[in-house]
């Protein structure tokens, strides 16, 4: 059985030179429900100084600090766990229960395909194995592989199999694998799975590709509308440019809000909390404007799977300073036209209604509620003009669906929309 007490040491890609540090160590005391963290001597004596959680580890190396979510285990590092998909792989490999600490998932999951830029180990100095993804022409194999594994048959291809259990470090629901492309840039592939019950696929490229074409900052993706008789999404990963990996921090993380919430504690999942605390760490304004625009686009589009592991910032060492990352996750409700959110849209609030978009508009850096009623008009016209421009993905049913929806709902949080 896995020693879960011994010392975890965490190693960081500086994201200067891309050269790997042991920034801190992580030790656990199962028996006691503790968890510490402390920042490394080495790393306090090379005078490195970022801090790898902002609001949760700020880089103070004299402080021992305590856990107090996840079983004992620091957010940050549960960011870099596997989520359900990982969870399941790794259950099925290593004969695990349900209910499996977390920090046994965190040992267990491959450092070669974390997300962000830390990695987890035994020793002192850093030790980071490197992986060998599938490339995009394996695309369809991979599909096939995948819908395997979801429905528990055998491997379409051993090796490849292998390879994807690996690499189950990654987060989310969905069964999912990395590729890399010709490029070297690194894509996450999400294929439609017996249980869907529409094209999820397709409704994920849609709702990413209408967010852009809104001007909002979505993260790229490509449709592959019939792989081995299964769609696929392929969603480039914000989290790295070629081999550097940046380090990133979930909405979670920054809001201090556990996910799941099996408690029912979920007054900190809240866009404005959020945007207050990209002030706090420093974002530019532009990005607390962004969050508000992402507010309203899932708004208007229906995506109530927006909770806080489904946001977050990532640090830019060009500009010094952490910043909104890509949105991320963004789908259309497959089932209905939701009448709420799963974060507040103002303090109390997850009605979908102009009111609660707007109440708690100066937390985004708005001036007053009149200048952040022109800027939510303009946005609704860039969302509606933007639908246009992608509505071509769907089929005919559901350009209806969502563009009904739409209607709806630009028509709750506008002031003078015709119709």
């Amino acid at each position: 059985m896995l020693n879960t007490s011994k010392a975890l040491f965490i190693y960081l890609q500086r994201p200067d030179n891309g050269e790997w540090v042991t920034v801190g160590r992580y030790q656990a005391d199962p028996v006691g429900g503790t968890g510490r963290f402390k920042y490394a001597p080495s790393y306090v004596d090379a005078g490195l100084t970022w801090a790898i959680d902002p609001v949760n580890l700020p880089f103070r190396p004299k402080d021992d600090r305590p856990a107090s979510r996840y079983n004992a285990l620091h957010d940050i590092l549960r960011d870099t766990c596997p989520d359900a998909w990982g969870q399941t792989l790794l259950r099925r490999e290593h004969s695990l229960p349900e209910g499996t600490r977390l920090v046994r998932y965190l040992v267990l999951a491959s450092n070669a395909d974390r997300w962000g830029a830390l990695a987890v180990g035994t020793r002192a100095a850093p030790v980071v194995a490197q992986l060998s993804y599938p490339r995009l022409h394996q695309l369809p194999l991979v599909v096939q592989e995948l819908a395997a594994m979801s429905e528990q048959r055998p491997a379409v291809d051993g090796g490849l199999r292998r390879r994807l259990v690996q690499a189950a470090a990654i987060g989310g629901a969905r069964p999912k694998a990395t590729l890399r492309d010709d490029e070297g840039q690194y894509w996450l592939v999400k294929p439609r799975i017996a249980s869907d019950i529409a094209d999820i696929p397709s409704l994920e490229h849609v709702g990413m590709q209408w967010g852009a074409a809104s001007g909002l900052n979505f993260a790229s993706t490509v449709l592959h509308p019939a792989s081995e008789g299964r769609s696929a999404v392929r969603v480039l990963r914000y989290d790295r440019i070629g081999d550097r990996r940046l380090m990133c921090v979930s909405a979670a993380s920054l809001l201090q809000a556990e996910y799941p919430d099996n408690l029912g504690q979920t007054d900190r999942w809240s866009y404005p909390r959020l945007a207050e605390e990209l002030h706090i760490i420093g974002a530019p304004e532009e990005d607390r404007r962004e969050l508000f625009g992402r507010m309203v686009f899932n708004a208007v589009c229906g995506n109530d799977d927006d909770h806080v592991r489904n946001h977050a910032i990532l640090y830019r060492h060009e500009q010094q300073r952490w910043r909104l990352a890509p949105a991320f996750d963004v789908v259309p409700n497959p089932l209905e036209t939701p009448r709420r959110l799963t974060l507040q849209l103002s303090a109390g609030r997850f009605d979908i209604s102009r009111l609660a978009v707007l109440a708690d508009a100066h937390c985004f850096g708005f001036h007053n509620s009149e200048e952040a009623g022109r800027y939510l008009d303009t946005l609704l016209a860039r969302v509606a003009n933007g639908f246009d421009q992608v509505a071509h993905w769907l089929e005919p049913e559901w350009q209806e669906i969502l563009r009904t929806r739409m209607q709806q709902n630009v028509a709750l949080l506008g002031s003078n929309w015709p119709g």
